[in-house]
């Protein structure tokens, strides 16, 4: 089995990280949360001999997909994954807070997924975990297999997404970080939208937030 590698860009106002991801000696890539400045994404794969095949949104807040239709433009036959609960958010300039910014932007997704679902991307597997709380339809995406987890703006580094924005909860937000993915086994690395990377066992004991060892 070939070893994943996730890679990442800081890329925008709010310093987003956008990941892409591919399995060694492969060519097919997958982009999380494109947060802008398509060319800069198209260039860095393209040099890297990367073909972009699927892009995975965790959220609907502005600065985690506005590179999106660019992208889609750039590489033929990209499919675009995102919760189906968060269509409000992507499908609303005012809800996505792009309109705040004066650039009303708005993406439909091509496969809108659930809890459990699955997404194949040549070799890559990934598991669709919901985690409302940031926002009604936020997802992670679990690489089983690898051991890692793409958690957007749910979990960071001894911290948690922000729940004041439109559709967020902050008991929703504990009970999926506590109830989904504490579950996870706690070597799984943690690729964050925000900030460094963790893992779920260190996220257990130390984050302020939602504790529980």
């Amino acid at each position: 089995m070939s070893k994943l590698i996730v890679e990442h860009m800081v890329l925008g106002r709010l310093e987003n990280n956008c990941y892409y991801l591919h399995k060694e000696g492969e060519t097919e890539a997958i982009m999380v949360d494109p947060s802008t400045k398509a060319n800069v994404i198209y260039d860095t794969l393209k040099e890297k001999g990367l073909t972009l095949k699927a892009i995975l949104i965790t959220h609907g807040h502005f600065d985690h997909f506005m590179a999106v239709n660019e992208l889609k433009e750039m590489f033929e036959g990209v499919t675009v994954y995102a919760g189906a609960k968060e269509s409000v958010l992507l499908e609303d300039p005012s809800m996505n807070h792009s309109i705040l910014i004066g650039k009303p932007y708005v993406v439909k997704t091509d496969v809108p997924v659930k809890d459990g679902d699955e997404i194949t991307v040549g070799s890559m597997k990934c598991k669709v975990i919901e985690t409302p709380g940031h926002s009604v339809g936020g997802v992670c995406y679990y690489f089983e297999e690898d051991d890692v987890l793409i958690s957007g703006d749910t979990l960071f580094f001894e911290s948690v997404g922000r729940t004041d924005f439109p559709t967020g909860n902050a008991g929703e937000l504990r009970m999926s970080i506590t109830e989904k993915l504490y579950k996870l086994p706690d070597n799984t690395s943690v690729y964050p939208g925000h900030g460094d990377a963790t893992s779920i066992g260190h996220e257990k004991v130390y984050n302020p937030f939602c504790c529980i060892v």
